[in-house]
Order: C-alpha cells, then structure tokens, then sequence
C-alpha cells in the first residue's frame, strides 16, 4: 500500500511510502498531514515522482517513488518508463518513431 492512512482522535492523517519493493522510504515531511493533496505536493517539491493512475492507464492504482527510486524519464520528452518495451537508448516508442533526437527542448 503505498499511501498510508491513519486515524487520529477522529482525524485522518496521511503519509506515502516508495513503491519500489526493495524500499521502505516514506514521506511526510517531519509531520502527519491532515490534507493529502499537501502531502503529494510537497513530496514532489521534494524529488518524489507521484504516478497517477489516470495518467498512466497501464497502472493498476496510483504510484509513488522517492528520489532514490524514481522510474526512467524519456531523454527527450516526459514520457515515464513504466514498462521498457521499445525503449532505446532512453528515449520512449513515440519519440524513437517520430525521430526526435536526444535533447529536451
């Protein structure tokens, strides 16, 4: 489960945690937030990489990786390597097709 949620004194408070299996890093900022949609901004500002399920209609739910864990980003776009099918050399299916060479713009 990558976003926790607990009751306090009838309160919810949030935190994330990485998906990566190997990882057990969570965000919280030092404190428990009572607003989850703080919660996912800050740990953007902070590196994490927040992948949302309507986004990325291939994921089963929502996605979190702290800084360390973060999944590949297309070398010229900002396509996320979720599955490495028809990646090369860090550049994503669409920008290999559409001959786009390896500089973000």
């Amino acid at each position: 489960m990558a976003r926790i949620k607990e009751t306090f004194n009838s309160r919810a408070w949030f935190m994330i945690e990485c998906d990566d299996p190997n990882c057990e890093q969570r965000f919280d900022d030092s404190q428990w937030y009572a607003d989850e949609d703080d919660l996912l901004t800050d740990a953007k500002d902070e590196g994490w990489q927040i992948l949302y399920k309507d986004e990325h209609p291939e994921l089963e739910r929502d996605m979190h990786y702290c800084p360390a864990h973060r999944l590949p980003e297309c070398t010229t776009c900002t396509n996320i390597m979720i599955d490495p099918a028809g990646w090369k050399d860090g550049q994503c299916p669409e920008c290999i097709k559409e001959k786009i060479p390896h500089e973000r713009s």
